[in-house]
């Protein structure tokens, strides 16, 4: 009896023993000897689109006769823009809204005049006659102008280039520091990019400027778009 449970207590001591040898992690398990870095690249590119948000208001008492006055002002407003050389598919609706003006007097709503309003938008590809735009659809009756913005027709060649910085910028950084320790940098391993659009410029304008606007040439200044690109990217330390 007493050899049996000396030969129980063997097995299970080498059985323990066993289990702490599966468990040691082997050398091929080790995870590699990493770097992690950031590198950020930003291009500035000139704006060479203007997009220019305006609307045509009619105000009447009879609902009918304020949607005929806006509908021709419209079609004028279309038409000029068309015959002072702005293409046709450039100008788009953007909305059609009716209402009625309400006021109160001793708790009782008292109905004014029907208000009529088509907003649109004017796709503008050329920056020269972005003023030429503007200066026709208000003498054609166009009374509201709430934005005009701008953009860039080939932002992908500048992102191109912002990310061939970002990444060469990453490269430096992590090469340096590796050399530093008296390492050598290994293959990259991961990239990640994060990517921030630059704010475009804006130039607002309120209703009551368009009889000014109509006086003299309107002159605007697009400015500039930027693009920056930042990476994160992870090399191996060799």
């Amino acid at each position: 009896m007493k050899r049996f449970y000396f030969l129980a207590g063997t097995f299970f001591l080498a059985a323990i023993f066993s289990s702490c040898v599966l468990q040691k992690p082997s050398e091929e398990a080790k995870l590699p000897r990493t770097v992690t870095v950031s590198g950020t690249g930003t291009v500035s590119v000139q704006s060479d689109i203007a997009t220019i948000n305006m609307a045509v208001v009619t105000n009447n008492r009879s609902v009918v006769e304020a949607s005929r006055l806006n509908a021709e002002a419209v079609a004028k407003v279309r038409a000029d823009l068309i015959e002072a050389g702005h293409s046709a598919d450039s100008i788009v609706t953007d909305g059609y809204t009716i209402s009625q003006d309400v006021s109160y007097r001793n708790g009782l709503p008292i109905r004014g005049d029907y208000r009529v309003s088509n907003s649109m938008h004017i796709v503008v590809r050329n920056i020269s006659n972005i003023g030429n735009a503007i200066d026709v659809a208000v003498n054609a009756g166009a009374n509201e102008f709430s934005s005009i913005n701008f953009s860039v027709s080939d932002m992908e060649g500048a992102l191109r280039e912002a990310r061939t910085q970002a990444v060469k910028q990453a490269y430096e950084a992590a090469n340096l520091m590796v050399k530093t320790a008296g390492a050598e940098l290994g293959q990259i391993v991961s990239i990640a990019e994060q990517r921030d659009r630059g704010f475009m410029p804006v130039l607002n304008n309120s209703a009551k400027m368009a009889a000014d606007l109509a006086v003299e040439a309107t002159t605007v200044s697009p400015g500039k778009q930027s693009v920056s690109v930042t990476v994160s990217c992870v090399y191996e330390i060799q």
